[in-house]
């Protein structure tokens, strides 16, 4: 089968799910998107493409274009006259600004019940870096706090007409069960965009001018770690510590 069926197959919709899609294009997933779901909202920041794929796609009820940078919409209000639904988000994401609608989607307080996300190969297993890996960075830390990320499987350049510069792979992330709040992935966000700065260093080091090294290892936290080595749990003792300080 297909690329296009193997992200449908992934993404088990039912008539049920709103699903957003980030990058309209020319519509072939939107269209297979509106056949099995109850809601499309997709976006599409080039007018262009925009009143092409409207127009083509008209037919369908369900498929609500919008013709809007998705990074500057406002989500929360844009999903709330779709509240019966669950909301599911179905992309093949725009390479240039990844980082940014990763960012923007895991620091929404929406209860997302499933991505299936298609990014650059590069990009995906950043995302999916464990601790201890190099290719680690500040997203991967929040994004898999919020979410169970899978590699479904690889997409060749070959797939694509015009043929891409680069491979991509396509992610499935599920909830994970008491997922955090949304105040402390944006804390961990923060923390760890300034600990990665220097991720080189070990953390007693970069945290010095803010906590004693000294005060950091009673706490039993270790402090020789470097900030990709960090699990989840150290990331979440770190903030606890860190907000005790400030008191």
């Amino acid at each position: 089968i297909g690329i296009l069926e193997k992200i449908i197959e992934c993404s088990e919709l039912t008539k049920d799910d709103c699903v957003i899609e980030v990058g309209t294009g020319l519509g072939s997933l939107t269209e297979r998107l509106a056949q099995i779901s109850g809601e499309v909202l997709t976006y599409e920041i080039d007018p262009i493409l925009y009143q092409r794929t409207s127009k083509k796609l008209s037919y369908y009820s369900n498929i609500k274009f919008i013709n809007q940078d998705f990074l500057e919409v406002d989500l929360l209000q844009t999903l709330t006259p779709f509240s019966k639904y669950s909301f599911k988000i179905v992309a093949n994401i725009p390479y240039n600004v990844s980082t940014a609608i990763l960012y923007k989607i895991v620091q929404t307080p929406i209860p997302w019940k499933m991505l299936v996300l298609m990014v650059q190969k590069e990009f995906g297993q950043k995302i999916i870096a464990s601790p201890g890996e190099k290719k680690r960075v500040p997203l991967s830390v929040i994004f898999q706090m919020r979410f169970q990320v899978q590699q479904r499987f690889e997409v060749s350049r070959g797939s694509f007409r015009p043929m891409p510069r680069v491979e991509s792979m396509v992610l499935k992330c599920l909830p994970r069960s008491g997922s955090l709040n949304i105040e402390s992935i944006n804390r961990i966000a923060d923390l760890a965009q300034y600990l990665f700065k220097q991720k080189r260093k070990k953390i007693s080091n970069i945290l010095k001018p803010i906590i004693d090294p000294a005060i950091l290892n009673a706490t039993g936290f270790p402090i020789i770690k470097r900030p990709e080595d960090l699990t989840h749990l150290e990331w979440l003792k770190l903030i606890e510590i860190l907000s005790k300080t400030k008191e």
